[in-house]
């Protein structure tokens, strides 16, 4: 971490109260210590409608994952087709930092599948959610049957083995103690999934489950959560404070519907806000975005946290007067830290610091006497055009006036 203290440094300022001593036990031991990240954008980011990753493109996904430092790579879903067969082998055997997963049911030929992708890793769904339940008209008992037969079946050639619970925000408790209590006693997986499959669960409420799974199972708690309230974020946070070691997460917020939680969002809260460390290449953070969003098709909102087009970007004239003199007086991080760049636009909300920058910025020169005129004609243009204006815009503009 830059600096002498844990809220600011060379390239960030965050607020000093996320780092003050614990008030009693109870906090303290709400404050996470090491937690890894778990990439499923090539297998539930490409889920989302519309999105298909071929097998050289997961490859070279995987490689910048790779190079980013994630720890956890899920490939794929071996037994949808073979192409996901071959690019969850194709990544398991290249020899990356990262450990490979790949993604079944409860279905021995799905185990079957990454077995023979030589994955070491293998992430077991089943559904534990009331709602899911009756969706699937599985007895609740088939479920547990089901469940300590795979991860058994899973566990006896040397997986990896995480029992992930489908729906289990929306479970009842009573249920899920008798299932997953069955699974660690009889299969005994290498760690459980506590899942917010459609974004159900809030924070807090979150945070309550995670605990007890933490304080019943004894086992390592990983965390996945999808975004149908615009929570995925806040709910994965809230589960590593309540003891989880391991969040699932995708590049750009890539998933199902709304999405899951974002990588680089979830990163850099933990890192910045919570001085939690992981060994990632922050500065890879919007290389990796951009290759996802070109891959996949899906574009981010341009104001999207950490990797948005427009993330770094001021028009307003009084935001930029600040600015200018000292970046992090007017930013909580700098776009340096994550691979992305600063942008100042005129348009309607500009002022003369604004023009001054841009003219700067651009090597044009223009009387300073007459810089109101200027203010003035990007003003009309901006609002004609509804929109801030290029650069481009903007040089025929000082040349009309100039000349």
């Amino acid at each position: 971490m830059d600096g002498t203290e844990p809220w600011r440094g060379e390239k960030h300022w965050v607020s000093p109260f996320n780092f003050a001593p614990p008030a009693d036990r109870a906090e303290a031991l709400r404050r996470p210590g090491s937690v890894q990240l778990h990439d499923v954008t090539l297998r539930d980011g490409e889920q989302a409608p519309g999105v298909v990753f071929r097998r050289d493109e997961k490859v070279r996904i995987a490689r910048e994952l790779d190079a980013v430092g994630l720890p956890r790579i899920e490939a794929g879903f071996p037994v949808v087709s073979t192409e996901d067969m071959e690019a969850v082998k194709a990544i398991a055997h290249l020899g990356l930092g990262a450990k490979v997963f790949g993604f079944s049911r409860l279905v021995r030929e799905d185990i079957d599948a990454v077995l023979a992708c030589d994955a070491p890793g293998i992430v077991c769904e089943g559904p534990v959610g009331v709602p899911k339940l009756k969706q699937f008209s599985w007895p609740p008992e088939q479920v547990a049957d089901r469940a300590v037969e795979a991860i058994s079946y899973a566990k006896a050639h040397g997986l990896y083995t995480v029992f992930f619970g489908v729906d289990t925000t929306r479970g009842d408790w009573k249920f899920l103690e008798h299932v997953f209590g069955r699974v660690v006693r009889e299969a005994r997986p290498d760690a459980l999934a506590v899942v917010d499959t459609f974004g159900g669960s809030s924070p807090e409420g979150f945070a309550h489950l995670v605990h007890r799974f933490v304080e019943t199972f004894h086992l390592p708690i990983e965390v996945h959560t999808h975004n149908d309230f615009g929570l995925g974020v806040a709910t994965s946070l809230a589960g590593v404070f309540a003891g989880a070691s391991v969040v699932h997460v995708s590049v750009n917020g890539l998933g199902e519907r709304t999405g899951n939680a974002a990588l680089e969002e979830v990163a850099l809260a933990l890192r910045f806000l919570y001085g939690v460390p992981l060994d990632l290449k922050y500065e890879k953070f919007r290389e990796l975005s951009l290759l996802v969003r070109d891959l996949s098709g899906f574009v981010p909102a341009v104001n999207k946290p950490v990797v948005g087009d427009r993330a770094f970007t001021r028009e307003a004239g009084i935001s930029i007067a600040g600015w200018a003199k000292y970046h992090l007086g007017s930013e909580a991080y700098l776009p340096e830290a994550v691979g992305h760049s600063h942008g100042v636009v005129v348009g309607k909300k500009s002022g003369r610091h604004s023009l001054e920058y841009k003219l700067q910025e651009l090597g044009l020169t223009f009387p300073p006497e007459r810089l109101d005129d200027l203010l003035a004609r990007v003003k009309s243009a901006a609002e004609a055009k509804k929109s801030f204006l290029t650069d481009d815009e903007f040089r025929r503009l000082v040349q009309e006036l100039r000349a």
